[in-house]
């Protein structure tokens, strides 16, 4: 008896089985035994006087068994191209790494997700960057997050955002993931249209601050190729944060409370300027962006003795134009080390050496950062200073001892 078989052969003891589907029982030999050797229901066996075969006469692929931690064998015969996509992994998901922990390869800012989101981390978004694992740059993946401390699942949306859902849109290319990708020549520079730097930033929002979450990683090259997921990879966003400090002192260094600021003896006949400025620090990862703003105690100088006020005016104080004196503040100065970039007002960024801004008892803006055209909301070490100039009328001669009360208030607007 002949029996026309092919796919596998299975050499047991002295008998050869050749197998096209093998159904549910145990294989044994006097020497070997597979155990519980189902793949499908259906066919027999058929036996000769030197061979015996097991016959299927159904799915040959149809054990969900077939699964690894890596790999997985999908049920029925292959379709569309006849290959897997190649199971992808996750090369980072990080919202706090620094330039020594960062295993991101692709982040514009040097140092890894405190450079992208500001001090302290991000706490509403974060950055992903899958390794493709050979599979082919038109390759599509569905990016899974898994919210570990309310036990949720997500899926990250066509738009970057996550919702519970999915469908074909949120499938993505490593392109339109992460806004580059070396192995597309149509998203491997700057030069190219599909080239997105925002996305090379951070490419997953709509997180909860304070929350775990894992990530894994699926992809799909073609029809009924869609692997299993990743191994996980793990990250914690941050809390919102914000810091602000004040130092007085004539030059850029750190000086405890009290602070204070001595304008000497004010006169009529030149611009004074304090010898000590007013020195601010602040940082903050607010997307939304920083506003500081200052309003004072008198509206300008007061003497409780005589109770005579030198005015605070927006002016040029060398020409006094109202020819009353006027006491004001002057940027000196603006910087920080990343994002931002930090800005003054126009009332108190002025042009000219004595030209000042007025302070009164309502607040104002002095300082502040935006995200309009390619500026970042959040800001890293953030450092600027304040002159403080005033002149006196003829009249103010005669008056005592003149002071004011200033404060400063910082708002991050998450």
């Amino acid at each position: 008896m002949r029996f026309k078989l092919s796919l596998l052969t299975i050499l047991i003891c002295s008998g050869l089985f050749i197998t096209y589907g093998v159904h549910a029982q145990n294989l044994d030999s006097s020497n070997y035994r597979i155990l519980d050797s189902t793949i499908d229901s259906g066919g027999g066996t058929a036996t000769s006087a030197n061979y015996s075969a097991l016959i299927s006469i159904s799915d040959p692929l149809a054990d969900a068994r077939l699964v690894s931690g890596n790999y997985e064998t999908k049920s029925g015969f292959p379709s569309g191209n006849g290959t897997l996509a190649n199971v992808p992994l996750v090369r980072c998901f990080e919202t706090t790494t620094n330039s020594g922990s960062t295993t991101c390869l692709y982040f514009p800012n040097g140092n890894g997700a405190l450079g992208e989101c500001g001090p302290g981390g991000c706490y509403d978004r974060a950055k992903i960057e899958v390794d493709p694992q050979d599979n082919p740059s038109d390759t599509l993946y569905l990016i899974k997050v898994d919210d570990v401390t309310h036990s949720l699942t997500y899926y990250v949306q066509s738009d970057h955002t996550i919702g519970a859902t999915f469908d074909l849109t949120s499938f993505m290319t490593i392109c339109q993931l992460e806004g580059r990708d070396p192995a597309d020549t149509a998203c491997d520079d700057s030069g190219d249209g599909n080239w997105n730097v925002s996305l090379q930033r951070y490419n997953v929002y709509g997180l909860q601050n304070d929350t775990q979450y894992n990530i894994s990683a699926s992809a799909m090259s073609g029809d009924f190729t869609e692997t299993q997921f990743s191994p996980t990879a793990t990250a914690t966003t941050e809390s919102p944060t914000i810091s602000f400090d004040i130092d007085s002192a004539a030059t850029d260094t750190d000086s405890p409370a009290p602070y204070s600021v001595d304008l000497g003896e004010i006169t009529s006949f030149a611009v004074d300027t304090a010898t000590n400025r007013i020195w601010l620090d602040m940082g903050s990862n607010s997307i939304r962006g920083v506003n500081i703003y200052v309003r004072d105690l008198n509206n300008g100088l007061h003497s409780a003795t005589t109770l005579e006020t030198i005015p605070s005016e927006s002016e040029d104080l060398a020409t006094d134009p109202n020819n009353n004196g006027g006491y004001g503040i002057k940027v000196g100065g603006k910087t920080q080390t990343g994002l931002g970039p930090l800005q003054a007002s126009a009332t108190y960024d002025t042009a000219g050496a004595s030209e000042v801004g007025a302070i009164s008892t309502s607040n104002s803006l002095v300082f502040f950062t935006d995200t309009s055209s390619t500026n970042l909301g959040q800001v890293s070490a953030g450092r600027v200073s304040l002159y403080i100039k005033a002149k006196a009328s003829v009249t103010d001669l005669s008056s005592g001892d003149l002071s004011d009360e200033i404060t400063f208030i910082t708002v991050a607007n998450f």
